[in-house]
């Protein structure tokens, strides 16, 4: 037999305990035998093993190889500066790691200020006395004592109550408090027995003594935490995009190195030449700045989602939101304020009163349908009845009590009622059999009763109603049905709805009715706009909530959530797998009455789908689901510590449309990070080209390693950042997500960067080298110059026509579809920033000579810098001219 069904003197037998409380000695036995008070807490994290794990991710490997292969380049033909070059691979995988980890480490430490845990002194008896102890020693069987505003410490079973209320949202998602008894249980389950309190529950009002059956991870908390162990968190897109960037980069490499090999072995180079000549050309094909620049805007955009209320914990995952193709969501706190808000009043009299302002604090003004002389008396008069008849307190900076009587005292608040001074002489606590409260007054020789309650447990008691005149008339069949009408009417309106009555003696009965209060959780006011943002951008919103049915229907109307279907818990527990799967393709559907382990059944259909799952929560409860789901996303304001921890990001304001904020930052994360990968293979073309006509042709060598390095991980390094900080393209919202299929290295990136303008950087690099030998007297066939500051000046030139047009290639990248012309000159202050050092570094390039010596450059007057110009320009204005004719092709 489960305890929560035991008597108390069983009960108590069972758990060798009594109402005094467990001895010293016992308690350290127990102690020793269950061990304290807390949750088994992942393995703390090793930041060594941590920082080295950043140099075996896949594009840091590559570069690792292309670093060998330029020392063993150096080795067999030294002084052509590949050893400078591996080095300096070596140096941007230090630093990428480096910035990557510490990038996490100041996450993980935010996220600890976060992390809230069970209490850490709590109330029990022991040897007959009360005393405080810390948490973490509490063992099953002590008696712990509650009371308001407590968090419960551990699983136990209720000895005494005194109109005790707990919060359960964070095991169980409903909002609404749960009233708790003494009376043994026939539950099947333990969240089912009204007679159980839980760890890291709290209490909302009421008191009550209770005998601990449960420490640590032998709770129901713990047992839902210790579900999150056996879910398999997958790789993110981000991660899965580096693989295949890798795996293609590489392929590339690997296909071209072969090939010159066996070109170079054949037309008579030799081994060592063709080899020393493959290996350039590999290392030639790594863009040694891609991963910096990656990480560098992963990190700006986190940046920027924490100022828009979106903690990222990993930066891997600022890009999966771009990728977010359904969002789950809770209801309460999330699309709802997690404030009760008293809305609607309809005096008995017949007027109906709405009161603006939402929450416990915002002010309001109230309006009537129709108004009388006694109208305002009379609802001065219904909100000082309720007012009297509530345990709740609202003050400048403390909220104390039930929420549906603090939306009570709000609402008593805005309209200015005072308190009457009368002496409360008893009150009859609300049950959940009873459903009812009332309190009764002295008021000098008068009595004064106040009740508030369930329509269909109050009317009955009803036998007057307070008319519109004022007066107090016989409660007539035609006005008790209004009465019932009107509160259904609020009711379908997802409204929680109480009678508020009054009587002038001390028995529940012959009471006078005033009115009924209508009063919910209210959506947030931006909620609304941000679901139609999610219906534009082709992202479908379904809530998964633990309330009833018909509240989230209601909800989810006011909001302008679209939903086919809606499927309770229970229904849920019918329905397998397969069929869930088949459901969730062509509809959806709203839950109600979910469990903990259906959300995580949810996450994992739509998955099988090929959904891109963000899922929200913020009970122990929603750990599994959030672990399981592509992006996990907990509440930072409500939620608990294994929430936060199994999460991918966590909402600083537990808003819905901070979400919505996030995903738009994602998807240009995703479209950035495409246009600078384009940006940066273009210039790979004009390292690698000059290397081939080089070897292949009688001139000189048109480009030094060093100076190869000088761009990827120099001059393109800033515009880089720059595009990957480029605010987000005006139709962002407004397209599909992007699909798992779609990859940030696809044909389209290989067609402009390589093919396109990769072409016209190299024609512009060659084209400036050989014009200015041609016009310097050199002839084809002459391989060694005989002045070697001629030969810098061309190679300076070959550089220089790559950097050129990558100054322009940065400007119209900076949108994919639209034109540079319509963005704005000064809307990216970075790329003007990254434009004026680029040209400082040109200069430097032409005239500072401890640069010239580095990269082995030289100065070139000015007046031969002509042979520069056009290309640029060819470049800029061709591309402008492909995204016109692309933006004709899809209109």
């Amino acid at each position: 037999m489960q305890l929560f069904a035991l008597e108390k003197k069983a009960l108590l037998r069972q758990l060798k305990s009594s109402e005094n409380g467990l001895s010293s000695a016992l308690v350290a036995r127990r102690l020793r035998e269950f061990g304290p008070n807390v949750l088994e807490r992942a393995a703390e994290k090793n930041y060594l093993l941590a920082y080295c794990g950043q140099y075996t991710q896949f594009f840091a490997i590559l570069l690792e190889v292309a670093a060998l292969l330029s020392f063993i380049a150096d080795a067999y033909l030294p002084g052509q500066g590949s050893d400078i070059l591996g080095y300096a691979i070596l140096g941007a995988v230090i630093i990428n790691a480096t910035f990557t980890f510490w990038q996490e480490y100041r996450v993980d430490k935010a996220m600890e200020a976060l992390l809230k845990l069970i209490p850490t002194l709590v109330s029990v008896k022991r040897n007959g006395e009360v005393v405080q102890t810390q948490a973490e020693e509490l063992v099953p069987g002590d008696i712990m004592l509650l009371e308001e505003g407590d968090k419960v410490a551990a699983d136990g079973i209720l000895l005494a109550a005194n109109s005790l209320y707990l919060n359960l949202a964070s095991l169980n998602g409903e909002s609404a408090p749960a009233f708790r008894t003494t009376e043994p249980s026939k539950a099947s389950r333990p969240l089912e027995a009204k007679n159980m309190i839980f760890a890291g529950t709290t209490v909302v009002s009421g008191s009550g003594l209770a005998v601990a059956s449960a420490t640590g991870n032998a709770t129901e908390f713990g047992k839902i935490a210790s579900l999150t162990k056996n879910v398999r968190a997958t790789l993110t897109p981000m991660q899965r995009e580096i693989i295949h960037i890798t795996r293609i980069l590489t392929v590339i490499a690997l296909i071209m190195g072969c090939v010159f090999f066996a070109l170079g072995f054949f037309s008579g180079k030799g081994i060592l030449m063709a080899s020393i000549f493959a290996l350039s050309l590999i290392v030639a094909n790594v863009p040694e700045g891609l991963l910096p620049t990656i990480t560098l805007s992963l990190s700006l955009a986190s940046q920027r989602m924490a100022r828009r209320n979106a903690l990222i914990k990993n930066l891997d995952s600022v890009e999966t939101l771009g990728r977010a193709t359904v969002i789950c969501t809770d209801k309460t706190g999330t699309l709802t304020r997690n404030e009760m808000t008293l809305k609607l009043i309809w005096l008995a009299g017949g007027e109906e009163v709405n009161i603006s302002g939402e929450g416990y604090r915002e002010p309001g003004e109230f309006s009537f349908d129709q108004q009388n002389e006694s109208t305002e008396s009379r609802l001065v008069a219904l909100l000082t009845a309720g007012l009297l008849n509530c345990r709740a307190t609202i003050s400048e900076d403390n909220l104390h009590g039930d929420p549906t009587e603090l939306a009570i005292v709000a609402a008593a608040q805005k309209k200015g009622v005072q308190v009457l001074e009368m002496k409360k002489v008893q009150e009859f606590i609300f049950t959940s059999d009873r459903k009812m409260m009332s309190s009764i007054y002295q008021d000098g020789n008068e009595t004064r009763l106040f009740a508030k309650g369930a329509v269909e447990v109050l009317l009955p008691k009803c036998t007057t109603f307070l008319a519109a005149d004022g007066s107090e008339r016989p409660l007539s069949e035609t006005k008790r049905q209004e009465a019932l009408a009107r509160a259904s009417i609020f009711e379908n309106q997802a409204f929680r709805v109480l009678l508020i009555a009054c009587g002038q003696k001390e028995e529940e009965d012959d009471l006078t009715l005033m009115g009924l209060v209508a009063i919910m959780d209210l959506p947030r006011s931006e909620v609304f706009e941000a679901m139609i943002t999610c219906k534009a951008a082709g992202i479908r919103t379904m809530m998964i909530t633990g309330d009833n049915p018909r509240t989230a229907a209601a909800i989810a109307h006011q909001i302008g959530m679209d939903f086919d279907r809606v499927i309770t818990g229970p229904e849920l527990e019918t329905v397998r797998d397969e069929e869930l799967e088949q459901m969730l393709v062509s509809e959806t559907v709203l839950f109600a009455r979910m469990a903990s382990n259906q959300k995580l059944r949810i996450a994992t259909a739509l998955q099988n789908n090929g959904e891109v799952v963000a899922m929200t929560g913020d009970g122990v409860n929603d750990a599994p689901a959030l672990k399981k789901a592509d992006l996990g996303i907990a509440m930072g304001l409500s939620g608990t510590e294994v929430a936060k921890e199994a999460a991918d990001m966590v909402l600083l304001d537990d808003n819905f449309s901070s979400i919505v904020i996030a995903i738009e930052e994602g998807r240009s994360v995703y479209f950035n990070i495409k246009k600078f990968v384009t940006y940066i293979l273009s210039s790979n073309v004009p390292e690698i080209v000059p290397y081939i006509l080089q070897f292949f042709l009688m001139i000189p060598l048109p480009l030094s390693v060093i100076q190869i390095l000088s761009i990827d991980l120099g001059t393109d390094m800033l515009p880089g950042l720059a595009l990957g900080s480029e605010k987000p393209e005006k139709n962002i919202m407004n397209r599909p997500p992007v699909g798992r299929g779609e990859k940030i290295l696809d044909w389209e990136v290989f067609k402009r960067g390589y093919f396109f303008l990769g072409v016209i950087e190299a024609t512009s690099s060659m084209a400036a080298f050989l014009s200015f030998l041609l016009l310097h007297g050199w002839q084809y066939g002459t391989v060694d110059l005989v002045d070697p500051f001629l030969h810098r000046q061309a190679m300076t030139m070959t550089l220089l026509g790559a950097v050129s047009c990558q100054l322009l290639n940065a400007w119209t990248m900076r949108s994919w579809e639209f034109s540079a012309f319509s963005l704005g000159f000064f809307s990216n202050r970075l790329m003007l920033l990254a434009m004026a050092v680029e040209l400082v570094w040109v200069w430097a390039l032409l005239n500072v000579e401890p640069v010239q010596k580095v990269f082995n450059t030289a100065h070139v007057p000015l007046g031969e810098l002509w042979i520069l110009l056009p290309f640029p320009v060819l470049l800029f204005l061709s591309h402008e001219g492909y995204k016109l004719l692309r933006r004709h092709r899809s209109s």
